[in-house]
Formats: C-alpha cells, sequence, structure tokens
C-alpha cells in the first residue's frame, strides 16, 4: 500500500506537533497508543487491540475500536493489513514500506524489508492501461522456527 505509507510517514512524524488525531475521541488515543506500545513490527488483530485497551479502560466496547482502528487507518496512523491465508486483517503502527510474510505453518506474520520498485509499478501500470494507488506484496513458506 504504497500510497498509505507515504500518507503514514508525514503523519507519523506530525503526530507531537498538533495534527488532526488531537482532535480524535479520548478512546480512539488510547487504541492509537495500544498499538503504538507495541515493539514494531508487532501485528495485532482487531481483538488483540480490543484486550490491551480494556485493560486501560475496561468498558470501552469492541465496536468502539473496530471504527478507531479505521478512522486512525484512514489517518495514516495505524496500518491495516490485509495478509492472504491469514484468518482476520491485522493492524500496526505506521512505517516505512515494507512486505509481509506468512508462514504457512504457524500462521505467524513478520515484517520483510521489501519494496516494489516504483519503475516497475509504472511499467505495469502503463503495459495494463491502469493506474496503480496502492501495492501490498505477502511472501508465504516456513518460517525460520518452524523450518528448524
Amino acid at each position: 500500500m504504497r500510497s498509505n505509507y507515504l500518507i503514514a510517514r508525514t503523519m507519523s512524524s506530525d503526530i507531537s506537533k498538533g495534527s488532526a488525531v488531537e482532535r480524535l475521541p479520548r478512546n480512539y488515543w488510547m487504541i492509537l497508543n495500544a498499538i503504538r506500545d507495541v515493539a514494531t513490527g508487532t501485528h495485532l488483530t482487531a481483538q488483540d487491540v480490543y484486550a490491551c485497551a480494556r485493560a486501560t479502560q475496561p468498558k470501552i466496547g469492541f465496536a468502539t475500536v473496530h471504527r478507531g482502528l479505521a478512522r486512525l487507518n484512514e489517518l495514516g496512523y495505524v496500518l491495516k493489513v490485509d495478509v492472504p491465508g491469514a484468518t482476520s486483517a491485522v493492524y500496526e503502527r505506521a512505517a516505512s514500506p515494507h512486505a509481509h510474510f506468512r508462514c504457512t505453518r504457524c500462521g505467524g506474520i513478520q515484517d520483510v524489508e521489501f519494496t516494489v520498485p516504483n519503475e516497475l509499478l509504472v511499467r505495469l501500470a502503463a503495459r495494463h492501461g491502469v493506474q496503480i494507488a496502492a501495492e501490498s506484496t505477502t511472501f508465504a513458506g516456513c518460517c525460520a522456527n518452524c523450518a528448524g
């Protein structure tokens, strides 16, 4: 999702400078902090984020978390990753462009340093007469832990 990453890189650096996220409801802040509090490269399901948010605000509802994740994704603070073969979408903090790897044995998802070169995207778009607004790359196979 190249375009989302560009937005995320710009916006994530602005988060402490009085950006649009300050106008979000307090619960959305809690959701954002739940994702920002985990290590870079950690992928959380909506259910994981809900559990983290409930630790801080026991009365928060799952629908609130779900709406918050959608809004934070729209703003580029949180990235929604739909990984083929995974049981549900996962969310991660905004980061520089990268691909994902899904282990077909354990189901684990991890970041992979890879982006489709922009020149290739331009050539593909020209060849097929389309405009490519976003791209997402996922590799599948056996992770190091399962292979060992």
